[in-house]
């Protein structure tokens, strides 16, 4: 700042040594006077601090809070992969809910070993895809050790490879896909296998007098799976398919489809849909065609809500579901708790099967803790464990070994004939 105070000097010299006007005189000594003023100390320069600058004091940041594990909080974190969007929440939605019921009633009882569950429910959406997606992010980010699902074939077998290579537990209540016999020693299910349910309704139809049979499904791994194997048993009864015909899950219009059977002349249909909505409208159009035929199929149209809301669309139709005693003791308690916050519940057996699920692995870690190898052995090596089902015990596959029963639609109601 000093040459500042030179060039102030020379001016006022300047002024006094030329002759100018006295007017001219004042405006160059203001001037002057101006840049003098401004030749401070650095400090007195700068901009917005008149005063003495303090340098600021370096605050130490606290140490970092570590972040509790499920271990070290007391809880045991599992995961869930169930349809939460799209048709398949109509099975993902009562499930889950019984899921966190049968959770609440378990860490109430004291949970496991003193340790409360959460669970963490990823959307599956009833396919691959987001299945695997849905696994990967509990096993690799969430570092879950359990996963309770899915709720459908399609998004099990996609989450199915991811588990098995990190050594994670999962068990499904309701995923039916003969294939998922033979997805990993991880992978168990208290719903039985179509292999067997499809074999029960073609043992049922042909034994009722059905001798010509079409067959309607969904391109989805568990109505193929049921097809695949209602065709097999029922050629082998001594039947004949006169007609399969297959549609995908977005299809709307099955007129044409439906047209197609029809022309075959069969007497029993065997549909075997995904989703209840889109059930609702193949029936629906089935009927405007004046498709008269009588109709075998799996647990989706015989679901209690859905036929509650079609009782009369839908009556007649004959269904085949894992059997069980809902006036059990277990199963009564079950179905009530579920009652008490929810309504009726959309599909008994597999509510009863969720909470199945969660109690098998619950007792297995009660006696060798979260090592997962012992756990799996454990339940790999079920027999006559009592549950919401009945009595449980597991096959070589991690299936368990159950019955069927045939109910049939009698005036907006679901009954049980032999």
């Amino acid at each position: 700042m000093g040459g500042l105070k030179t060039i102030s000097i020379l001016l006022a010299i300047f002024i006094y040594n030329f002759k100018l006007p006295t007017s001219m005189k004042k405006v160059w000594l203001l001037i002057g006077i101006l840049l003098l003023a401004s030749c401070g100390t650095p400090q007195e320069a700068v901009p917005g601090a008149p005063f003495e600058v303090e340098t600021p004091v370096k605050v130490e940041e606290p140490a970092e809070t570590p972040v509790e594990t499920p271990t070290s909080s007391g809880e045991i974190v599992m995961g869930a992969i169930m349809p939460l969007s799209g048709d398949g929440a109509a099975y993902g939605e009562p499930i889950s809910r019984q899921l966190l019921i049968a959770v609440d009633t378990l860490n109430a009882e004291g949970g496991i070993n003193g340790k409360n569950v959460r669970i963490i429910l990823e959307d599956g959406k009833c396919n691959p895809k987001d299945g695997a997606t849905a696994a990967n992010k509990l096993v690799n980010v969430d570092e879950v050790k359990v996963i309770f699902g899915g709720v459908c074939s399609g998004e099990t077998l996609g989450a199915a490879p991811i588990v098995e290579e990190a050594g994670v537990i999962m068990i499904s209540p309701s995923a039916t896909s003969p294939d998922i016999s033979n997805a990993g020693e991880y992978i168990f299910r208290t719903a039985p296998s179509d292999a067997f349910a499809g074999g029960v309704a073609a043992q049922a139809a042909y034994d009722l007098g059905f001798r010509k049979a079409a067959i309607l499904s969904a391109n989805t791994d568990y109505s193929q799976g049921l097809h695949k194997v209602f065709n097999e048993v029922f050629i082998d009864f001594g039947g004949e398919i006169v007609a399969a015909e297959s549609y995908n899950t977005e299809d709307t219009d099955y007129k044409t489809t439906l047209l197609k059977l029809k022309k075959k002349n069969p007497d029993v249909l065997y549909y075997v849909p995904q989703f209840p909505a889109s059930a609702v409208k193949v029936i629906t159009q089935a009927n405007q065609l004046k498709f008269d035929v009588a109709i075998f199929t799996a647990e989706v149209l015989i679901g209690r809500d859905i036929v509650k809301e079609h009782a009369v669309l839908f009556e007649g139709i004959t269904g085949v579901e894992a059997a069980f005693d809902e006036e059990g003791e277990i199963a009564k308690k079950v179905m009530a708790d579920y009652r008490a916050k929810h309504g009726e519940p959309a599909f008994p057996f597999y509510q009863a099967a969720a909470r199945d699920a969660l109690y098998l692995v619950a007792d297995a870690m009660k006696e060798h803790g979260e090592d997962t190898e012992k756990v799996r052995d454990a339940l790999a090596a079920t027999k006559d464990w009592e549950g919401a089902i009945g009595k449980l015990t597991m096959d070589e596959f991690g299936d368990p070994i159950l019955d069927f029963a045939i109910q049939q639609i009698q005036d907006g109601k679901v009954v049980k004939i032999e």
